[in-house]
């Protein structure tokens, strides 16, 4: 990708590292002490506790790069960076990976680095931890990250040394607000700082933060790269970088038609402006450079408000510690560094590599109940993060998220479009398995923060005020609105719903052997028939519809005084997930009842087989029947198969007491099922056969009027279709000629013939000529 291609509009802000920021403006702090609001992981405006001021540097006693320039004193989980660092090998565009780890105390460890004539070489001697073990820790850049940062290295030193004039006002061309931010809004504001030149400093920190680092040790690809800077704005180093860039002799192309050489094109810079009104306080530049996209902020420090106020006041120091930074990340996993300019991944909170390379667990950096009460949606976050990298949560995490606390703040604090976005991390893309991550959020009572019912969170506008829900949970009838109604009742109402959220558990648990089932099925019919199955299972659709599936009989009515279902309003306001989700998903809970029934009625045929020696020869399911679920599904049918299968297995389990059995009876329907629609009645993409006739056709045919009665027909072309899959159109036309006729017996009192008295039953006499 060419810098010069990063767009001017539009930005995206990397999930691991700016997900907090996107939570800002949906919080709702304005209940909270104003001096108790403290700046999150990335400028959130949250509750944070302070950090103790007095394990933290002085200002003074603070080098640029973050070293102390203090005698040792005690500054929190690490006595100073040297006990932060961690010496590390670099490899370059390598695969092989060596992490050998002996401690779990972290400290100063064994290094070589990949220029060793200026720094650590390979023969460099071993440095012990305070425990006396010894431990090495191996990261692999790609050419293209070893470029970017040696770029940025020389583009620190050259201003160090006053080797770059950067430009006070640089043109819109160069750099260019994003995110509804703009250059007008903040001239003449002191928060302007992203309009000036960079500072003058002796030294520049530069650190990779969070995800990269994380990444990176886990032997993963990381597509973006997050630097935090000690003692400038972001844009201002990424101003210094553009500034090298521009004026390096390389930089620069032939014009082959004139022969001549001119400027590349500069790589763009965007900037998306800190806004503390709406408790967004942490500026961020962004830029593409070798293809990499790179986000430029500076380190987090404490804030300070004034009373009954979210705005930091002057007394609010711009930069941070290393160590202040690292406290505010989400997780001990995720507040690692990587100095870029001493080739060494920094541990300020003491326990990040462990948690991340020996006891492979998510832990908050600080106390998780205050954590989760102040961010909650790092609830989220965590489950997303221990399912994707296969890790544990740590036991004070798993306590902390439980309470009801930080459900009510997840509930009220966070947009449900970044709930919504967390819970898509966990059902799709890189390491998903949203079986275990739905288990999970079921095993941690948040099923009902996440997947909310109606009216239970700010911003509900499609809920009706006082209207109740109704309907029944797995046949236990359910009447009652959030928040309505005597403590009984809602209390009553509470017992209803977490009835559903356990039965969602022990859903979810039967559904990996039935898609072993169904997969095993597939592949058989498809080797041994050379068959196209086009139609297969969504399993991110799946886990979805199961796990709400409990609650697909409720409904409620919306604010325009229609019914609407609870599930739909799940996926639609409560995580505000695509048309094409809410579309998927209430067509396949709608219909999952009758594909439930036509697996009884094959289960019934089975059954009364049961014990025979002889192959069972079942009928199959009426074709008409099916094509027209068929039809109503499309290319969902598949899904709502399985997803019916798993209700009807639960339907058996929870009146049997031999499980195991009743599993085995039950799994055949759903094969037997599918192998009929796709050999006996060849339905799979019925769907997609073109009628014979359209409506134009129809009405020349049949002498219609337009309006309502075209419609009748269509629907009569239809159902003669699938109960006749190799008729003609002269016989169509034949067949609906003959319904006209009926029709207008019908309305004018006479008798109707027998064989149109009722059209679908022909259904039962189709098996044999399909």
């Amino acid at each position: 990708m060419d810098a010069s291609s990063l767009p001017d509009e539009a930005e995206k802000i990397r999930e691991d590292s700016m997900a907090d920021d996107e939570l800002a403006s949906s919080m709702d702090t304005s209940s909270l002490p104003a001096n108790d609001l403290q700046s999150d992981r990335n400028g959130c405006c949250s509750p944070l506790k302070p950090i103790d001021e007095s394990h933290l540097p002085d200002d003074h006693n603070q080098g640029a790069d973050g070293t102390d320039s203090s005698p040792s004193k005690s500054i929190g989980p690490c006595q100073s960076i040297e006990e932060a660092s961690v010496n590390t090998t670099i490899e370059i565009a390598m695969e092989d990976y060596v992490c050998q780890m002996n401690s779990s105390s972290p400290s100063i460890y064994h290094s070589k680095s990949m220029e060793s004539d200026a720094k650590l070489s390979a023969t460099d001697e071993v440095m012990s931890c305070s425990c006396g073990h010894e431990r090495n820790v191996s990261i692999s850049l790609t050419p293209e990250e070893e470029q970017l940062f040696e770029l940025m290295v020389n583009a620190a030193e050259a201003y160090e040394q006053g080797q770059l004039t950067i430009d006070p006002n640089p043109p819109q061309q160069s750099v260019s607000a994003r995110g509804g931010f703009t250059k007008a809004e903040s001239i003449g504001e002191d928060g302007a700082s992203w309009l000036r030149p960079p500072p003058k400093v002796d030294r520049i920190g530069i650190r990779i933060a969070g995800g990269w680092v994380r990444d990176k040790l886990l032997q993963q690809h990381s597509s973006d790269v997050d630097v935090a800077l000690d003692c400038m704005m972001g844009v201002q180093f990424a101003r210094i970088v553009q500034s090298y860039m521009a004026q390096r002799e390389d930089y620069t192309k032939e014009d082959t038609t004139q022969c001549t050489k001119k400027p590349r094109k500069q790589p763009k810079i965007g900037v998306i402006g800190a806004n503390p009104s709406q408790s967004k306080h942490l500026e961020t530049a962004t830029m593409n450079i070798h293809g990499i996209d790179i986000d430029f902020v500076n380190l987090r420090a404490e804030e300070v408000y004034e009373e009954n106020s979210r705005i930091p006041t002057s007394q609010t120091r711009n930069f941070g510690t290393p160590l202040e930074d690292a406290l505010r990340r989400d997780f001990t996993i995720n507040s690692l560094f990587y100095n870029i300019r001493t080739h060494k991944i920094e541990d300020w909170t003491g326990k990040g590599l462990d948690d991340l390379l020996e006891h492979r667990r998510i832990v908050t950096p600080v106390d998780a109940h205050e954590t989760f009460h102040d961010d909650p949606l790092r609830v989220l976050r965590a489950i997303r993060f221990c399912v994707r990298l296969d890790f544990v949560l740590d036991d004070n995490l798993k306590e902390a998220a439980m309470s009801k606390r930080v459900h009510h703040s997840l509930h009220v604090k966070v947009s449900r479009e970044r709930v919504g976005k967390e819970l898509e991390g966990m059902l799709s893309g890189k390491g998903a398995r949203p079986r275990y991550a739905l288990e999970m959020i079921a095993d941690l009572h948040l099923a009902g923060s996440v997947f909310c019912f109606p009216g239970s969170f700010p911003g509900d506008h499609d809920f009706l005020a006082g209207g109740p829900v109704t309907g029944h949970i797995m046949g236990v009838p359910y009447h009652g609105c959030l928040g309505k109604g005597g403590p009984d009742t809602v209390e009553l109402a509470a017992q209803h719903r977490k009835l559903g959220w356990d039965e969602s558990s022990a859903l979810m648990a039967v559904l990996p052997d039935l898609l072993e089932g169904y997969y095993r099925m597939r592949e058989s019919m498809s080797s041994a028939g050379a068959l196209i199955l086009s139609s297969t299972v969504d399993e991110r659709l799946l886990y979805l519809c199961v796990f709400i599936m409990p609650f697909h009989n409720l409904s409620f009515p919306d604010a325009k005084g229609r019914e609407s279902s609870v599930t739909a309003h799940m996926i639609k306001e409560s995580l505000k997930f695509a048309t094409r989700d809410i579309t998927g998903v209430s067509t396949i809970l709608n219909q999952v009842d009758e594909m439930a029934a036509l697996l009884s009625e094959i289960r019934t045929q089975l059954a009364a087989h049961q014990g025979q020696e002889e192959p069972i020869k079942l009928l199959p399911p009426c074709r008409l029947r099916t094509g027209l679920l068929l039809r109503s599904l499309k290319q969902h049918w598949v899904t709502c198969l399985v997803a019916a299968a798993a209700w009807e297995i639960r339907s058996i389990q929870r009146g049997s007491t031999h499980v195991n059995n009743a599993f085995n009876a039950s799994i055949e329907p759903s094969l037997e099922f599918y192998r009929s629609v796709i050999q006996d009645l060849a339905l799979d993409e019925c769907w997609q056969v073109r009628p014979h006739l359209n409506g134009k056709e129809i009405i020349s045919e049949l002498q219609l009027p337009r309006g309502p009665a075209v419609g009748l027909y269509i629907e009569d072309q239809l159902q003669w279709m699938l109960l006749n899959p190799n008729g003609t159109r002269e016989e169509c036309v034949t067949h609906l000629h003959e319904r006209k006729r009926a029709r207008e017996l019908e309305s004018s009192g006479g008798a109707i013939p027998e064989d149109e008295d009722d059209h679908k039953r022909q259904c039962l006499k189709v098996n044999g000529r399909k």
